[in-house]
């Protein structure tokens, strides 16, 4: 019998490395053109597109990120006595939350994109046009860099507290 449960296991990673659709509803994402005064996000870049094979990479490179973000928080937290404060904080997630994408292509020709994810938009609409910026508000707003040609993520940058 755990032949079989193995087995399933298998399966499901394996499921899970061929996804062939983007399965983010299009009302949690939106993809942005860069624009010349994101200068802080990018320099001497051009705006891009994404495909959907693309959105697909992105969604499990992020949940890499988040994965080896926790993981190495929670070592850090093993001996620490505000854990739960700590943990509330600084641990990521990634299930409902919204999506803000701007992909481009850098000097080296290779394409990245800047993701901007939160879990609450405050009811405003305009984050599907224009880019959605916050003050503190902790692991509830963060954002990353993908390359889509090295499959790498960088500058994971998550909100403070006030």
């Amino acid at each position: 019998m755990s032949c079989n449960g193995n087995k399933k296991t298998d399966e499901t990673a394996n499921e899970q490395n061929t996804q062939s659709e983007f399965k983010l509803a299009k009302s949690d994402y939106t993809v942005l053109t860069y624009q010349p005064e994101w200068y802080w996000m990018f320099k001497n870049v051009e705006p891009a597109e994404l495909s959907e094979s693309e959105l697909i990479d992105i969604e499990k490179i992020l949940r890499i990120a988040i994965k080896e973000n926790n993981d190495s928080r929670k070592i850090a937290l093993k001996n620490n006595p505000n854990k739960e404060l700590f943990e509330s904080r600084y641990l990521l997630k990634i299930d409902g939350f919204k999506r803000q994408y701007v992909p481009i292509i850098n000097n080296e020709g290779q394409k990245e994109v800047w993701i901007n994810l939160f879990c609450d938009e405050h009811g405003m609409e305009y984050w599907k046009n224009e880019l959605f910026e916050v003050e503190d508000g902790g692991n509830c707003y963060y954002n990353l860099k993908i390359n889509l040609e090295t499959k790498k993520y960088y500058d994971l940058s998550i909100n403070g507290y006030a």
